[in-house]
C-alpha cells in the first residue's frame, strides 16, 4: 500500500509511455518476422528504465537521446566484436574464455576510467553486447552467428526507435528548459555573495552555508547544461560557452573565497572603511542589477586604480587594497561573463554577447587508475571461473548465466555499492522466473492473437515501470523486466518446454548470484576511501605545481578543479570536504600566481621560485598539524615583510604572499574549519540569547 500511495501522475505517464513503446516494438518485430522480438522489448526497457533509477521519474529527453545514440553505437561495436570472437575462437573454448573475458575486462576498465558519459556508456554496451552475441551463438549454434549479430543490432535499433518516439510524442520532458533561469540564479547567488562580502563581515558558519548553497546551484546548472546539446537546437551554438562557464563558475567560487580573505586582511588596516566605500560605489549597483531578473546587460564597473584607493603612503594598506581590487575585478568579470551568457540564451538579440566566452576549453580529467584496474580484474576472474564451470559441466543453458554475469557486472560497476544493487536484482530475477513460468504455462497457451499477447506483456511491464522510480524497488523492477524478456521466446508463444525454461531460469539466477558473490568477495575501496584519495590528489597536485619546470596554464588548473569536484559530488562528499577542496584550489591558484610573478631573471625572483618549490615539498607532510601550518604561514608573512624594502614596490607579489599566508592559516583541514564554524555558530546563538 505504501508504494501505491507514492505513485505520482508522472509515474503513470512513464508507465503509459513505456508500455506503448513495448507494444510498438513487439508489433513491428512480429510483422517483420525478426529473430527474437524480446530483444526489441529489452532495448525499450533498458533505454527507458535505467535512467529512471537515477532521475526517480521521467528522464529528460536529453538523457533519452544520449542513451539511444550511445546504445546504437555500443551495440554495433559489440556485435562486431562478438563476430570477431566467434570467427577466431569458436572451436577453442578456453581461448574464447580468455579473449571474451579480456574484452569484457577492457571495456569495464574504460567504463570506470572515462569521465565522459557518452564514451563510458558506449564502452559498457560494447562490452556486454559482444558477450551476448558470442555466447548466444555458442549456445544455439555458431553457424548463424552473423544472423544473430545482425538481429541483435536490428532489434536493438527497433526498440530504441520505439522508446524514443514515445518519449517525444507523449509529454516530453526537457531537462535543459530551465537552463537560462538556473544560470541566472547561479549568477544572482554569486552576486549576492560578493555584495555581502563587500558590505558586512560574516562568520565562518554563514560563509560555509552560503558556499553550500552556491554549490547546489552549480550542480543544478551542470546537470542541465550537459543535456542542452541534445534537447534544443538553439542552445547548440552556445555549447562552447556553456562548457567554458561550467569551469568558470567554479573559478567564481574560488574567487569569492579569496575576495573574502582579502577583505578580511584589509579590514585590520587603518582607513579600510574608506577604501571599501570607494570600491562599493561603482560595484554595488552592478551587483544589485545582477541579482535582479533583467533583460539588459549592465556595464562592467570600472574600479578605481591603486593611487585613488590609498591616499596615504602606507605600503601595507596599499598592498592589501590592491589585492582586494584585483580579486574583486576577477569576480566582477566572471559575473559579467555569466550574465552575458544567460541573456544570450534567453534572447536572440543578445547572441553576439556569446563571443565574450571564447573557445571551448580542453577538459583535464583525474583518472582513478587503481579503481579501474581492480574492477577489470574482478570482472575477468568472475567470467573465467563461471566459464570454466559451464564448459566442464556441459550445462546447455550455462551460457545464459555468462550473459547475465557480463551484463550485471558491467552495468553497475560505477555504483557506490554494486553488491547491494545486485542483491535487489536477484530478488527481481527470482520473481521474473516465477512470473515467466506462469506466463509460459498458463497465459500464453490461451492467447489467440496479438491484442491479447500485448495485454499480457503489458501487465509486467507496467508493474516493473512503476517500481523502478522507487529506490527500494528500482533494481527489482528493472531486473524483473530484463530477465522476463530474456526468458520468454515470443516466437514460440504456444509451445511450452519445461526443461528448457527451468534451465534458463536457473541459469539466470546463477548468473545473478555469481555477480553478487563477485562484488561481495572482491570489494573495491569504499566511497569514503575514494574521496580521501581524491583529496590526496589535490595535495600531490600542489606539490607538482611548485616543482614543475613549465608553469601550467590557468585553464588547466580550473579544469582539474572542475573534474575533481564533479567526482567528489558523485561519490557523496559532504560540505566540509567540498570546502577543503575549494580551499586547496585557492591555495593552488595563489602558488600559481606567485610562480607567474616570479618568472623574471633577477636574484629575488629565483629565490622566490626556490622558496615556492620548498613550500610545495612541505605541504603534503603538514597534515592536520596546526602548528606546522602556522610555521609555514609565519614564514610566508616574513617573506612578504622583506619585500616591502624593495623599490619599486612589488605590490602584486606582496599581495600574493599575504594572501598565501592567510590561506595557510586556514588550511589545517576541514576538521579545524568545521570546529571554527561550530564555535562561530555557538557564539552567534549565545549573542542572540543575550539580546
Amino acid at each position: 500500500m505504501r508504494i501505491l500511495s507514492s505513485i505520482t501522475g508522472d509515474h503513470w505517464v512513464l508507465a503509459l509511455r513505456t508500455v506503448l513503446a513495448v507494444w510498438l516494438a513487439l508489433y513491428v518485430a512480429l510483422r517483420l518476422d525478426l529473430a527474437q522480438p524480446a530483444w526489441a522489448i529489452l532495448a525499450v526497457m533498458i533505454v527507458t528504465l535505467q535512467p529512471v533509477m537515477f532521475t526517480k521519474g521521467t528522464p529528460p529527453l536529453g538523457i533519452i537521446i544520449h542513451r539511444c545514440i550511445g546504445r546504437l553505437i555500443g551495440t554495433f561495436l559489440g556485435a562486431l566484436m562478438g563476430l570477431v570472437l566467434i570467427a577466431l575462437f569458436a572451436q577453442q573454448p578456453m581461448l574464447y574464455l580468455l579473449a571474451a573475458g579480456g574484452w569484457l575486462a577492457f571495456c569495464t576498465f574504460c567504463v570506470m576510467l572515462l569521465n565522459d558519459e557518452p564514451a563510458s556508456y558506449i564502452m559498457m554496451l560494447s562490452g556486454y553486447t559482444a558477450t551476448l552475441v558470442s555466447l548466444t551463438a555458442i549456445g544455439t549454434g555458431v553457424d548463424n552467428v552473423f544472423s544473430l549479430a545482425l538481429a541483435r543490432t536490428t532489434e536493438t535499433a527497433l526498440g530504441i526507435g520505439a522508446g524514443f518516439l514515445m518519449h517525444v510524442l507523449i509529454a516530453p520532458r526537457f531537462g535543459s528548459y530551465a537552463l537560462p533561469a538556473t544560470l541566472q540564479a547561479l549568477i544572482a547567488g554569486a552576486a549576492g555573495e560578493a555584495r555581502v562580502a563587500l558590505v558586512e563581515k560574516r562568520s565562518r558558519a554563514v560563509l560555509n552555508e552560503r558556499l553550500r548553497a552556491l554549490m547546489g546551484k552549480h550542480q543544478q546548472f551542470e546537470a542541465q547544461h550537459s543535456l542542452a546539446r541534445f534537447e534544443f537546437r538553439r542552445f547548440r551554438r552556445l555549447l562552447p560557452a556553456l562548457d567554458r562557464f561550467a569551469g568558470d563558475s567554479l573559478a567564481l567560487m574560488t574567487g569569492l573565497r579569496e575576495l573574502e580573505e582579502a577583505i578580511d586582511r584589509l579590514s585590520h588596516c587603518e582607513g579600510a572603511e574608506t577604501i571599501m566605500a570607494v570600491l562599493r560605489d561603482p560595484t554595488l549597483p552592478f551587483l544589485a542589477a545582477l541579482e535582479q531578473q533583467g533583460d539588459e546587460l549592465p556595464p562592467l564597473p570600472v574600479l578605481p586604480d591603486d593611487t585613488s584607493l590609498v591616499a596615504s603612503g602606507d605600503c601595507v594598506v596599499l598592498v592589501r587594497a590592491s589585492l582586494v581590487r584585483e580579486r574583486l575585478g576577477e569576480v566582477l568579470k566572471l559575473l559579467h561573463h555569466g550574465r552575458a551568457l544567460s541573456l544570450a540564451m534567453r534572447h536572440h538579440r543578445h547572441a553576439r554577447l556569446v563571443q565574450l566566452t571564447g573557445r571551448r576549453p580542453r577538459r583535464s580529467w583525474h583518472p582513478e587508475y587503481g579503481v579501474a584496474r581492480y574492477n577489470a580484474f574482478r570482472v575477468f576472474i568472475a567470467f573465467e571461473l563461471l566459464g570454466l564451470y559451464w564448459i566442464h559441466s556441459g550445462w546447455p543453458s550455462g551460457y545464459l548465466s555468462m550473459m547475465l554475469l557480463g551484463v550485471f557486472i558491467v552495468l553497475f560497476a560505477k555504483a557506490p555499492d554494486p553488491a547491494a544493487v545486485v542483491r535487489q536484482f536477484l530478488t527481481g530475477t527470482i520473481w521474473a522466473v516465477i512470473i515467466g513460468c506462469v506466463f509460459s504455462y498458463l497465459v500464453f497457451p490461451a492467447i489467440t492473437g496479438f491484442p491479447l499477447l500485448a495485454l499480457s506483456i503489458g501487465v509486467p511491464v507496467v508493474i516493473g515501470t512503476l517500481m523502478t522510480p522507487h529506490i527500494r524497488y528500482a533494481a527489482v523492477g528493472l531486473a524483473g523486466a530484463v530477465t522476463l524478456m530474456t526468458l520468454l521466446n515470443l516466437h514460440r508463444t504456444y509451445e511450452f518446454h519445461p526443461t528448457q525454461f527451468i534451465n534458463g531460469g536457473l541459469a539466470s539466477i546463477l548468473g545473478t548470484i555469481v555477480t553478487m558473490v563477485t562484488y561481495s568477495l572482491f570489494r573495491q575501496r569504499t566511497p569514503a576511501a575514494r574521496l580521501e584519495a581524491l583529496l590526496a590528489a589535490y595535495w600531490r597536485g600542489l606539490e607538482r605545481l611548485t616543482r614543475t619546470r613549465r608553469l601550467p596554464s590557468r585553464a588547466w588548473l580550473e579544469s582539474r578543479l572542475y573534474d575533481r569536484l564533479g567526482r567528489l559530488l558523485a561519490l557523496g562528499s559532504g560540505e566540509p570536504m567540498l570546502r577543503e577542496a575549494v580551499d586547496l584550489h585557492a591555495l593552488a591558484m595563489c602558488l600559481w600566481r606567485l610562480r607567474r610573478l616570479a618568472r623574471g631573471g633577477g636574484d629575488d625572483q629565483r629565490e622566490i621560485r626556490h622558496w615556492v618549490a620548498a613550500l610545495g615539498r612541505q605541504l603534503p607532510h603538514a597534515g592536520r598539524d596546526e602548528r606546522a601550518w602556522q610555521r609555514l604561514a609565519d614564514d610566508c608573512e616574513a617573506r612578504a615583510t622583506a619585500l616591502y624594502a624593495l623599490r619599486p614596490l612589488p605590490t602584486a607579489l606582496i599581495g600574493e604572499f599575504e594572501m598565501l599566508a592567510h590561506l595557510l592559516r586556514d588550511m589545517p583541514g576541514a576538521e579545524a574549519q568545521a570546529r571554527e564554524a561550530l564555535s562561530d555558530a555557538d557564539n552567534e546563538e549565545g549573542a542572540l540569547d543575550a539580546r
